[in-house]
């Protein structure tokens, strides 16, 4: 069985959402006028393409001992693997973000708030050798 964490995506998605719309009026604007709207109509489809293909939508620690990230759209994004073997540390940064400190390297989490302790505490019963920031 796996656990699902939520995912928070943060202000990203609220600015692109502006983009978008922005993008569609201008797009209805230049319509109207009898413009031709093809590449703003692309400009407006990429904004929606890569707003989903770059909102992640859920944390899953997997049976397989992989913390792994899973996309809205998987069109450009395959699902990207932690191996929790690789986890030598946790810390809370913000209140909704987490830093993994792995054997090569760190990446920065943003989950949703109410299940940042319960991922940690998860994440530390597979691998007890991650140490926490702020506990002996």
């Amino acid at each position: 069985m796996e656990k699902k964490y939520k995912a928070d995506n943060g202000l990203g998605n609220f600015f692109w959402g502006i983009v978008s719309l922005f993008l569609l009026g201008v797009v209805v604007y230049r319509f109207r006028n009898g413009e031709r709207i093809w590449m703003d109509a692309i400009y407006f489809t990429f904004a929606i393409v890569f707003i989903l293909s770059t909102t992640i939508k859920e944390y899953v620690v997997t049976d397989l001992n992989f913390l792994e990230i899973r996309f809205g759209l998987k069109l450009f994004s395959k699902n990207r693997r932690i191996a929790i073997g690789d986890i030598v540390g946790l810390q809370k940064i913000k209140k909704n973000q987490l830093r993994i400190d792995k054997v090569r390297g760190f990446e920065v989490l943003r989950v949703n708030k109410a299940d940042i302790d319960v991922l940690m505490a998860e994440l530390k019963d597979r691998n007890p050798r991650i140490r926490i920031a702020g506990e002996e």
